[in-house]
């Protein structure tokens, strides 16, 4: 049957299995943009469709075998979905230098967010996370520190705190860092290559 043929007609089992389908596609796809996703599931939609005409035979065999040469929601997904950031590359000396650096008091904060910002292997949006998440103690070492300054009288709990923040205040950040590292690492290992099916 051609391509301009008209659709054959479907049943209940059959449309269940397109519908089941793209529902896991779409759930496969949460994470993309709202635009990307729908214009997704059309292309998919409209592929199964035109897949389907051009079966020999119409009904529920027909529709398993075109969702099977389609193959896993997951992986049309993964084809679909943009490449990483600015080349993201694995975790390299320069990451964890960083992710050291920024566990210095105060000084290292400065040169391990340089560091972060530079390194390509981890995303804007993980760089902006950490960054803030080192920010904030040194915002509040200062902030604590000044109010103490001016101060008629030191207390014990302030001078705790500011001791606190004055040691570990990089660390929240380093951990953040670390924890992205180690799943991107996952991911990669777990991703497997993609076969393109006949």
């Amino acid at each position: 049957m051609g391509i301009g043929s008209p659709p054959r007609p479907t049943t209940m089992e059959t449309d269940r299995l397109v519908d089941d389908y793209l529902g896991r596609l779409e759930e496969a796809a949460a994470h993309l943009q709202r635009s990307r996703r729908s214009e997704l599931i059309a292309e998919i939609r409209e592929h199964i469709e035109a897949a389907l005409r051009e079966e020999e035979a119409a009904g529920e065999v027909a529709v398993r075998n075109v969702l099977e040469r389609l193959g896993p929601p997951e992986e049309i997904v993964e084809a679909a979905e943009p490449p990483p950031e600015a080349d993201q590359v694995p975790t390299g000396k320069l990451e964890v230098a960083a992710m050291v650096t920024l566990v210095v008091p105060f000084i290292g904060w400065l040169f391990g967010i340089a560091m972060v910002l530079i390194s390509r292997a981890w995303l804007n949006r993980e760089k902006t996370v950490a960054t803030a998440l080192a920010l904030l103690p040194a915002l509040a070492f200062l902030t604590l520190a000044l109010f103490d300054s001016y101060s008629e009288s030191t207390s014990s709990t302030l001078e705790v705190l500011l001791f606190v923040l004055w040691v570990i205040g990089g660390l929240p950040a380093a951990l953040y860092l670390g924890v992205a590292a180690a799943a991107e690492l996952i991911r990669r290992r777990a991703t497997p290559s993609i076969v393109a099916r006949p």
